[in-house]
């Protein structure tokens, strides 16, 4: 089995295990929040019945309590000075478009958020696994402050924003947990808590903690190494531009991953500044969008347009240069313009691929479907952005993830592909090596042979210049003497020296019949250029053989009778199979016609009164053979190579003494030669007659025609 087919195979194998297991992954994390977990109801949570050891951790989704521009604090709980709750948040989800006191919120302020527990289990260590909070918060569980982020305040110049996922550790001994979360925003276009609170024993929200840090240093390392791989490459082929930009998207989405998810940034350096991390995750997205295009650009550059990769590079770098220079709640809500560039190279990205997959360009179904993946997590997460799907905002880390295995992947076909390529070529050059003497006695016989090609292609040239002269002398001379006779037969009538009505009628019947015959001649001709140059339309039907012959022979009998020759007709089928019938052949019945009469009459013209002129037919099932014997004068031995040349009338037994011009059979060869058969001279002897055949190939034994139908077309 040929090594590139069995790499093709092994990459297969391996792609769809990494899809597999990449779909586990994606679909436990996916599917997690779908689940039968309870729900809050007005602010409580009845856990009492959820079995920790078997379904582990729940997201703390439902209704909590909400007090909008107040700040509540566990010593209100405690002196009772909660009051009842205005209104309930329906979590996860922002505050924004939400109705308080008949006005809708935007996503600047400050709220309160409450959650009651009900427990039955009070003697575990619960924890509570907290998401990136827009934009800053303090959690209290029964009293006592567990986490925090940035700084919360009533008013925008005390707040401090800042992003982190944490896990705390709620201690509780008791049968019920409260929950209390002051959450403060002024530095984004969305507050509140957007992604779930997960909330469960500490050993089941730890692991989960743990596999989503995993999972995003998986990616982050990936991007990084495959970035750098390629860099590498392009360093050594710096031809390969798709390395190029490859390597730099890896490397700014590798940065873009470690802002968003579990921030491993913000957990690496506590104090990174929240606006930088924003700025830089909206230009990493923004970037990553002209090096992709110009990556599916550089890999397929027949099916990408210069222009349209031009122009979103332009508007992606325009966008790069002003996100920068805008404060963060403005260009958060500008988010909306940045999905619209992303979405509209998606699709640019998508033609491309599809067009190549068309075309069968190398690895494009691979690259076809992973980026198919690719684009409907990034949707997803677009989705997500504006609350429209309740999934996740982590299902295009999975796309990528599906992406660069197959990028991967191909390029371990290429690269195997390329070393099972040099093995070639080393054993072909050892080879080579071992027989170079051979090699220069089997060039030097080349050069021999093309040298004597070339000989007798110079001869023929020669020739072919002698047969051009030859032509126009033809050509002025078969013009020339009708023009002549007819200028003395008018100069004779102009001048008087014809006088009677008689002779004025003779001389002008022998213009009139050189007129004919002048124009006769130059109607062959300009029939024989267009049959040379392709330009005529044959109307093809198919017919039987005997019935396409029998049509043909038969307008030719009164003529050959009043020449007093014997016309005969032989019509034979050969094969095996003894009751075979004639085979079916698909021509132009005007064109054969012509063909049959340039052969017939110039046999008339060579055979004497008495003679014979016998037609035979040979269907052997694969070609119709027709050939025409006659017992006129025959050709001469030198003039075979030229009878089928046009104006070639050096046979004076065959063309000047009966005033042939020399181009019925330039004409028949070439409507024969269209219908993909040949024709030629079987046989001649000088006073013994001549043989001329030619042969049709029959039609696709699925086109032969029935006898009704054969009958209908001879009839006709």
């Amino acid at each position: 089995m040929p090594l590139e087919r069995i790499s093709r195979r092994v990459a297969a194998f391996f792609t769809i295990v990494v899809f597999l297991i990449v779909g586990l992954i994606a679909g436990e994390r996916l599917f997690f929040n779908y689940g039968n977990s309870p729900t809050a109801v007005q602010g409580e949570l009845d856990l009492r019945g959820w079995d920790w050891n078997r379904k582990g951790h729940l997201p703390l989704n439902g209704e909590w309590e909400f007090y909008w521009n107040e700040f509540k604090h566990p010593e209100d709980l405690a002196a009772d000075r909660f009051g009842a709750p205005k209104s309930y948040a329906k979590l996860p989800g922002s505050w924004n478009d939400t109705t308080k006191d008949g006005k809708v919120l935007t996503g600047e302020g400050y709220a309160t958020y409450r959650l009651k527990i009900l427990l039955s289990d009070h003697d575990r260590m619960f924890a509570l696994r907290l998401p990136p909070i827009y934009t800053s918060y303090r959690l209290w569980v029964n009293g006592e402050e567990i986490a925090s982020a940035g700084t919360v305040s009533r008013s925008e110049p005390e707040a401090k924003p800042h992003f982190m996922t944490q896990l705390a550790v709620a201690h509780t001994h008791l049968s019920e947990m409260e929950l209390i979360l002051q959450i403060s925003n002024y530095s984004h276009e969305k507050g509140g808590i957007r992604q779930p609170i997960e909330f469960g024993p500490f050993e089941s929200v730890a692991r989960a903690k743990q596999l989503s840090v995993g999972f995003d240093t998986l990616l982050i390392g990936s991007l990084l190494i495959m970035g750098l791989y390629h860099l590498g490459l392009f360093v050594v082929r710096t031809k390969e531009l798709a390395m190029l930009y490859f390597g730099l998207f890896c490397l700014v989405f590798c940065l873009r991953m470690a802002l968003i998810g579990e921030m491993v940034v913000t957990q690496a350096i506590p104090r990174f500044d929240w606006t930088l991390a924003l700025v830089l995750e909206y230009l990493t997205a923004d970037l990553s969008m002209p090096l992709f295009v110009l990556f599916f650009a550089s890999m397929y550059p027949r099916e990408s347009s210069r222009k349209i990769t031009t122009f979103f590079c332009a508007v992606t770098l325009g966008y790069a240069v002003v996100i920068p220079l805008l404060p963060t709640v403005l260009f958060s809500k500008w988010l909306v313009v940045l999905q619209l560039i992303v979405g509209a190279c998606i699709c640019y990205i998508i033609s491309i691929i599809v067009l190549a997959f068309l075309r069968r360009r190398e690895g494009s179904g691979l690259l076809l479907f992973a980026s198919l993946i690719f684009a409907a997590t990034i949707v997803n997460d677009m989705l997500y952005a504006h609350e429209l799907v309740q999934t996740t905002d982590k299902m295009s880390a999975f796309g990528l993830l599906i992406f660069i295995f197959s990028q991967s992947v191909l390029l371990s076909v290429k690269l195997s592909r390329g070393y099972g390529s040099e093995e070639k070529l080393s054993a072909a050059l050892t080879q080579l090596n071992s027989g170079l003497h051979d090699k220069i006695k089997e060039r030097t016989a080349d050069l021999e042979q093309a040298n004597l090609e070339l000989q007798r292609k110079n001869d023929e040239l020669s020739r072919m210049e002698k047969s051009r002269s030859r032509l126009l002398s033809n050509i002025s001379h078969d013009l020339g003497t009708p023009l002549t006779t007819i200028q003395c037969y008018l100069e004779a009538v102009l001048d008087g020296i014809v006088d009677t009505e008689e002779q004025k009628e003779r001389y002008l019947r022998l213009v009139h019949s050189k007129v004919v015959s002048m124009d006769r001649l130059i109607e062959d001709l300009f029939q024989l250029s267009q049959l040379e140059a392709r330009q005529v339309t044959f109307k093809k039907q198919l017919m039987r053989t005997d019935r396409l012959i029998e049509l043909l022979f038969s307008r030719y009998e009164l003529d050959t009778r009043n020449a007093g020759i014997h016309y005969m007709l032989t019509l034979r089928a050969d094969g095996d199979d003894p009751a075979r019938e004639f085979s079916a052949v698909e021509v132009d019945l005007e064109r054969l016609h012509q063909v049959f009469s340039n052969l017939i009459f110039n046999a008339i013209k060579f055979t004497p009164e008495g003679g014979s002129i016998q037609v035979e037919m040979i269907d052997d099932g694969e070609q119709l053979l027709c050939r025409f014997s006659d017992t006129g004068g025959g050709i001469n031995e030198q003039d075979l190579p030229y009878v089928f040349d046009r104006f070639y009338t050096s046979n004076r037994s065959r063309n000047s003494a009966a005033g042939g011009k020399g181009l019925g059979l330039s004409i028949s060869r070439e409507i024969i030669e269209y219908h993909g058969g040949r024709i030629w001279v079987d046989r001649t002897e000088p006073g013994r007659g001549t043989v001329f055949c030619f042969t049709i190939p029959v039609a696709n034994p699925q086109k032969k025609l029935d006898r009704q139908q054969s009958n209908c077309l001879f009839s006709s």
